[in-house]
C-alpha cells in the first residue's frame, strides 16, 4: 500500500497535467463547409466530379 504522501502527489501531479492539458491552444475542424462564401473562389476543378456529400481520403505517407 502506498503511503498518503505518495497518492497525494500522484493526484496532484495528474490534476496539474489535465490543468496544463486544457489550456493547450486547440484547433478544431469543421465539420460541414460553407459553400456559400467560398463558391466564387473555387473553380470547377476543385470540386469533387462523382461525390456530392464533399467528402475526403487523405492519405498520410510517412
Amino acid at each position: 500500500m502506498l503511503d498518503g504522501y505518495i497518492i497525494e502527489e500522484l493526484r496532484r501531479r495528474e490534476a496539474e497535467r489535465q490543468r496544463q492539458e486544457r489550456q493547450r491552444p486547440q484547433v478544431e475542424m469543421p465539420k460541414h463547409r460553407d459553400d456559400d462564401d467560398n463558391a466564387s473562389q473555387r473553380s470547377e476543378k476543385d470540386e469533387p466530379a462523382t461525390n456530392s456529400e464533399g467528402g475526403s481520403v487523405v492519405t498520410i505517407d510517412f
